[in-house]
């Protein structure tokens, strides 16, 4: 049924010492690949409960792994699947034993690949690979889980509209997002005042900013390992309101009172943040 390229039935040398497995008169190899982001590798799974990772750009290097799959179970249900397809085209058409031969690896291949991201990715020690399909695991966009993107941004516009004083106008307020490692607030790059500073805090804690991203750190690209986990992060130019007049500062300092309030700040911290 299944081709040596891609199932390997053999009598069983030896039994790797694994607690979730007991010795069997033969051993079932499932042999396949996976696609990741960056590259196409090779993998094999036994029926003692071993597992192994082919590295085809370095040569013999590979990467061993345990699991507690029934690999007899996977077997039988590919064997149906594909005798089910040979059938369902024999009702219309001939078939060649071309197209026969084809039938079994395309859906060989295709349960095998998805085994591997279902079953043996996750249980993987770190780093894990990354599939095509785990976009979202990898970075999602600046957003907040109460209110908007954009109406975190016009508050803290009108927070440095309403700033006294700007002494780096040239210079970006910069809010980093919240992450699984990080909290949300003000980044190390940012401007900084000391009222700025409460305000975002406020804003922060109001909002409630996420979004992530992973950097390249100089590791295995398409691995966990590789990348760095980094916030989201949104800026507010400093320039523009550097240069406004006066009474426009004031009259920012009346709706930024306002939407204080309605965030529910205690009425001593409005009474200092808008006053001018």
């Amino acid at each position: 049924m299944f081709e040596s390229s891609t199932v390997e039935i053999t009598p069983i040398a030896r039994l790797n010492e694994c607690p979730t497995f007991t010795k069997q008169s033969d051993l079932i190899i499932l042999k396949s690949e996976f696609s990741t982001c960056d590259a196409r590798y090779k993998f094999e799974i036994k029926s003692d409960g071993t597992g192994t990772i082919f590295y085809p750009d370095y040569g013999l290097e590979c990467e061993e792994f345990w699991h507690e799959s029934d690999l007899l179970v996977l077997k039988v249900e590919i064997e149906e699947a594909v005798n089910s397809q040979i059938e369902l085209q024999s009702e219309t058409n001939k078939i060649e034993d071309s197209e026969i031969e084809n039938i079994r690896r395309e859906f060989t291949a295709e349960r095998l690949e998805e085994f591997f991201w279902e079953e043996i990715n996750q249980t993987l020690e770190d780093p894990f690979f990354r599939s095509f399909d785990d976009e979202s695991d990898w970075g999602s966009e600046f957003s907040c889980e109460n209110g908007s993107a954009t109406e975190l941004e016009d508050f803290l516009q009108l927070c440095v509209l309403t700033e006294k004083e700007i002494k780096e106008p040239d210079d970006y307020l910069m809010i980093d997002s919240e992450t699984d490692c990080e909290a949300a607030g003000l980044s190390d790059c940012s401007y900084w005042s000391e009222r700025l500073g409460e305000l975002v805090e406020i804003a922060c804690k109001h909002y409630k900013p996420v979004g992530h991203r992973y950097d390249y750190n100089d590791g295995w690209a398409d691995r966990y390992s590789g990348h760095c986990l980094s916030s989201e992060t949104i800026s507010i130019s400093l320039k523009e309101s550097a240069l406004t007049p006066t009474r426009e500062k004031m009259l920012g300092m009346i709706e930024l009172r306002k939407k204080l309030m309605a965030m529910e700040v205690e009425f001593d911290a409005v009474n200092r943040l808008t006053a001018f």
